[in-house]
């Protein structure tokens, strides 16, 4: 089957911000992707190209091959007014399967007088019926509510009566009603429950034409893609990878080493051309041994030293190609800065890092009580609003609680879940980074070059004009080099791409101090339960809120 989307020669951006330039992208009927970045890299852009949403600034993005090929795009806000009732949503999203059912009534009623071109006509719309299932549509909707969270809906509720999060479940139910041939999702799994999200998962993976879903979500993108692309926001390009989420990992891993043994090669090249004009400048200072020939001498002296100079010249020259073609210096593994002062951890081991009591915030934490011990890991976990990121402010000292003390051993670094709109947006990056740190400002650009969360380049963009993913590098980065004792950490995962949550994960693991984590992420989850059985009893623990309180 010829039937493919597309992106060729493509360009895009807004206003001056540039997120592909001249991208190529082929994906086939059948395949399930799985698209990945950083927040801000140009992943709903992409989406939005290929279902033809939006136009291209420059190149062609869209289908290709059969027109009658349908695609279905599920944006991360639903596209209904408020005023619609939830069975005007389902009625939008049946209508081609409807009109498909009307006119094969209207052909059925002339059957008995049909020509040849008629009954072909009736006999291809019925396969189609058929095939897309369309006796089973009232089913499917009922059902997809069902799983989704929402059955026995009303379908005469308005849809501006639902919340958010109901309104989307309702977009998805309407998309998968009656599904395309190509589905494309946009963060699909954002406002589901663990259910909810297994069911999605199930659907994708069983569906037979093409599915290409923006995700985060690394439990997703293990079961259902079978090919990741890679939105690369520094390059404005995206790469493609086989073999599904670990393939991925793999090749990533596999470019890491390959970055490292180019870089490895350049600092030796370097150094080889070093080597050789410092070797034969200096051998250029000592006449060579006189013979007997003393006229042949002086010409033969000059001789040696005319090439001697000739091939520290070339040397030179190699070593200013290989300046000016810099191999950029590969990031380390992230790891979290050991606590500033030495013996930190084991002065306060006697009391625990994190403790409060009784506290609470009108209307967002209930009466609370929560003990970390020093050293000790900790996740916290439960649904939208329970309470989680109010509780992380509290002990982190962002939140005056209504109620109840909160104690502190050491000093604590904050990941705050909320981007923070910058208080000097025209400040540049790197002195951004270092505000408060102390230390100077050479020191603070070689520890940000070794993490690799940043380039060269990219010390000097102010940050007003950075984009989501690159806030929250920068903020991470603050809080892996900042010495700190305890890290209280809230949706880490979010904004960052899964190579880069990957690593942080092992970063987080391998930290001496306190940790306190609140996420909804399911990898993240998972290998905290997995991590928790290799330690000791206590060491790591998990906690779940619920209504304001933890339980």
């Amino acid at each position: 089957m010829t039937d493919h989307l597309h992106l060729s020669g493509v360009s895009h951006g807004y206003g001056d911000r540039q997120l592909l330039t001249t991208v190529d992208l082929t994906i086939h009927h059948g395949e399930h992707v799985a698209i990945v970045g950083e927040n801000g890299a140009g992943k709903s852009t992409m989406l939005r190209l290929l279902a033809g949403v939006e136009t291209p600034d420059d190149g062609t993005a869209g289908l290709s091959g059969n027109p009658g090929y349908r695609v279905g795009y599920l944006a991360q806000t639903h596209g209904f007014s408020e005023a619609e009732t939830v069975g005007d949503a389902i009625d939008t999203s049946l209508a081609s399967l409807r009109s498909l059912e009307a006119r094969i009534a209207e052909l059925e009623s002339g059957l008995a007088d049909a020509d040849a071109e008629d009954l072909e006509l009736y006999g291809s719309l019925h396969t189609e019926y058929q095939l897309r299932e369309g006796y089973a549509a009232e089913s499917r909707v009922e059902s997809a509510l069902d799983k989704l969270g929402l059955g026995g809906l009303d379908r005469r509720r308005a849809l501006g009566s639902l919340s958010g999060g109901e309104q989307e479940r309702v977009a998805l139910a309407c998309l998968l009603a009656d599904p395309a041939e190509a589905l494309l999702l946009d963060e699909p799994t954002n406002h589901l429950d663990a259910n909810g999200t297994a069911w999605l998962e199930s659907r994708l993976a069983a569906h037979r034409g093409t599915v290409v879903v923006v995700s985060h979500d690394r439990v997703l993108l293990r079961r259902v893609a079978t090919t990741i692309i890679e939105v690369d926001a520094d390059r404005r390009s995206v790469n493609r990878y086989g073999n599904g989420y670990e393939g991925y990992l793999r090749e990533k891993a596999a470019e890491r080493a390959r970055w490292i043994q180019e870089y490895d090669q350049w600092l030796d090249a370097m150094a080889a051309e070093r080597l050789q004009a410092a070797t034969v400048a200096d051998g250029m200072g000592y006449g060579r041994k006189r013979d007997n020939d003393k006229m042949a001498f002086g010409f033969k002296t000059g001789t040696w030293q005319s090439a001697a100079a000739s091939k520290v010249r070339n040397a030179q020259e190699r070593l200013r190609r290989l300046e000016d073609n810099p191999v950029d210096r590969p990031p380390v593994p992230l790891k979290l800065a050991a606590p500033s002062r030495p013996g930190a951890v084991a002065e306060v081991a006697s009391a625990p890092a994190l403790e409060a009591v009784g506290v609470s915030v009108p209307g967002r934490l209930q009466p609370t009580d929560l003990r970390v011990e020093t050293g000790q890991k900790v996740l916290i976990t439960g649904p939208n609003g329970a309470g989680k990121s109010t509780l992380l402010s509290v002990l982190a000292g962002a939140l005056e609680p209504a109620a109840g003390t909160v104690s502190v051993s050491g000093n604590v670094g904050y990941l705050q879940q909320e981007l923070q709109v910058p208080a000097r947006p025209g400040l540049r990056l790197l002195p951004a980074f270092a505000a408060g740190l102390g230390g100077n400002i050479d020191e603070h650009a070689e520890g940000l070059l070794r993490l690799g969360l940043f380039r060269p380049a990219e010390f000097h963009v102010p940050v007003g004009g950075l984009s989501a993913g690159q806030q929250r590098r920068l903020a991470l980065a603050r809080l892996l080099l900042g010495g700190y004792s305890t890290m209280i950490v809230d949706e880490p995962t979010n904004h960052l791409a899964p190579v880069l949550v990957e690593q942080l994960e092992a970063a987080l693991a391998s930290f001496e101090g306190t940790v306190v984590i609140v996420s909804h992420d399911r990898a993240l989850g998972e290998w905290f339960d997995q991590t928790a059985s290799r330690n000791a009893p206590g060491a790591w623990v998990r906690h779940g809120m619920q209504g304001g309180e933890v339980v």
